[in-house]
């Protein structure tokens, strides 16, 4: 009776161990099972071995022994275009783009359906800057695959690389129709974001979602393009919605952080910071997060929470201006104006053009009667940023309390042209009124102010405006 054979003699038993290892993610087990079964002449024969191995290897990251095997699997099994194609996928990661180049144009030759091959050679010729081979490669094959749904957004990136967006619209929308999966309509979706095409955005989008209704990232595609115009009421059902869609998957950080500055603006600061205490639960704490939550607590009257979270933002990054800036507003809101007013100048120690700060510090200047300090830091922001209009109501009414009725009509009228308020409306006619220019004034309340029913109302109520209206 012949002794039994054990596995460590039968290469064809630990040929198949090393696939049962390779189907369990084992790459050092499958690695050894292989070079064991390698030992034997017949094995050395067999191309699918020398593949499996091969795979193990690539696992390893042991690319050069890699590709060997590949390279000795493909010399036995000439017509495999995977062999050929996972060789060239080697050659690639090793840098060796001609040869890889060579594999892929091989494996082509043995099969023109597959369209991952047409994609790695675009992408070989992508590595050596050759980007009309890379284009004409990827047209060739969406022409031979016209329901390819990787081609036409392979090909869309390469026009984004070249800058054509009219081309990266036209191959995505020409593959919606026949693609069977929502990537195509999505990668459009998200081009056209990007381009601030947001109606457009929104359109394709939709469309995605009457195809795939279960696809939440078109779903949350919808969100984004509500809230990026504003609409908020509709961008949190949308972002729900989502959000109901992921149930059962990750989901992502930022679904909950577009839910929170939704919520914020919709003034539901409480559960805005709830879906900010998830989005921590889903990944690391940024420094989105934490100025999010501290802006959060601050309109809830939590100094002390605000904090908290401010301090996180500091260990995240310590020479972020807007970090003391919050640290300054914080101090505002706990009645300590010189603890305030240090945090705002540490602010633009770091930032000198940061204009939050300064119209804080204008402010403070202004609460300790010094007018013109604050008229000169107002001023700075106005110059930063010429649309600033609480920065031009308070510089305008230091001019004035300066005497210096020029500047002020420079400075307010355009705010008052824009937002009228009745505050402003006095202050700009007062500095007329002061320069002798009575007739500038009255022409500029009858032809340049918009005068709406309720404006003309709020007038009425004080004695200088309504002898104006009279006037007039």
């Amino acid at each position: 009776m012949s002794p039994r054979i054990t596995e460590a003699k039968d290469p064809f038993k630990l040929v198949n161990s090393g696939i049962f290892a390779l189907k369990r993610n084992k790459w050092a087990k499958a690695k050894r099972k292989f070079e064991e079964a390698l030992k034997n002449e017949d094995i050395q024969k067999n191309s699918s071995v020398w593949g499996n191995y091969g795979i193990a290897l690539v696992n390893l990251k042991l690319y050069p022994d890699a590709l060997k095997a590949f390279t000795q699997a493909s010399d036995l099994d000439k017509n495999n275009a995977e062999l050929l194609t996972k060789k060239g996928i080697v050659e690639f990661q090793l840098n060796n783009f001609k040869a890889a180049e060579t594999s892929f144009k091989q494996a082509l030759q043995k099969n023109k359906n597959d369209p991952e091959i047409y994609i790695l050679l675009s992408r070989v010729y992508g590595k050596q800057d050759e980007y009309l081979k890379k284009i004409k490669v990827l047209e060739k094959a969406l022409k031979k695959l016209p329901d390819s749904y990787k081609i036409p957004i392979e090909l869309a990136r390469a026009w984004a690389q070249h800058e054509n967006p009219e081309k990266v619209e036209k191959v995505l929308k020409e593959a919606i129709p026949k693609a069977k999966t929502p990537d195509p309509g999505l990668l459009l979706g998200q081009h056209l974001l990007d381009q601030n095409k947001i109606d457009n955005a929104l359109e394709i989008y939709k469309l995605v979602l009457d195809r795939f209704p279960t696809s939440q990232h078109a779903q949350y595609g919808i969100g984004v393009a509500y809230h990026a115009k504003n609409k908020f009421s509709q961008a949190l059902d949308a972002y729900m919605k989502s959000l109901e869609l992921f149930r059962g998957e990750k989901t992502p950080q930022s679904l909950y952080i577009n839910l929170a500055r939704v919520l914020k603006q919709l003034k539901r600061q409480k559960e805005a910071i709830d879906y900010l205490f998830r989005a921590k639960k889903m990944g690391k704490t940024t420094l989105e997060i934490s100025l999010l939550l501290a802006e959060l607590f601050l309109e809830i009257n939590r100094a002390d929470r605000a904090f908290r979270a401010l301090e996180d933002a500091q260990n995240l990054d310590k020479d972020n201006p807007v970090i003391p800036f919050y640290m300054g507003m914080t101090s505002l809101q706990l009645e300590d104006p010189s603890n305030a007013e240090e945090h705002f100048k540490r602010s633009l120690l770091l930032d000198p053009n940061f204009y939050e700060s300064k119209l804080q510090l204008a402010i403070l200047a202004l609460q300790k009667k010094q007018y013109n300090e604050a008229y000169i830091l107002a001023l700075e922001v106005i110059k930063s940023k010429p649309d600033h209009i609480p920065a031009r109501q308070l510089a305008g009414k230091m001019a004035f309390n300066l005497q210096k009725f020029k500047e002020t009509i420079e400075i307010l009228k355009p705010v008052v042209v824009e937002s009228p308020k009745l505050d402003d409306l006095e202050v700009l006619l007062r500095a007329w009124l002061m320069r002798n220019e009575s007739k500038d004034a009255h022409s500029f309340v009858k032809n340049e102010l918009k005068i709406t029913k309720e404006l003309h109302n709020q007038m009425e109520k004080k004695v200088f405006l309504r002898q104006f209206l009279k006037n007039n």
